[in-house]
């Protein structure tokens, strides 16, 4: 009776470590996902500003050349 007893403890005991690593594991996994996006907003972001910088160059070397006096 005592063997069954222990045995039943040690597979709960099993059973609750698992549950623990799962969410140890799961916790890692949504705290890799929350860096993941929070890289890839940044990378969008910056691709944003480069565009807009290079929108104001182009409009800037336009003005640049209407404005040359042709010969």
């Amino acid at each position: 009776m005592y063997a069954l007893m222990l045995l039943q403890a040690s597979a709960d005991d099993a059973v609750l470590r698992e549950m623990e690593r799962l969410q140890r594991n799961f916790t890692f996994l949504n705290s890799g996902l929350w860096v993941a996006w929070l890289i890839l907003v940044v990378y969008v972001l910056m691709m944003v500003s480069r565009e807009r910088k290079l929108k104001r160059e182009i409009a800037g070397l336009k003005a640049m050349l209407e404005d040359k006096p042709r010969s």
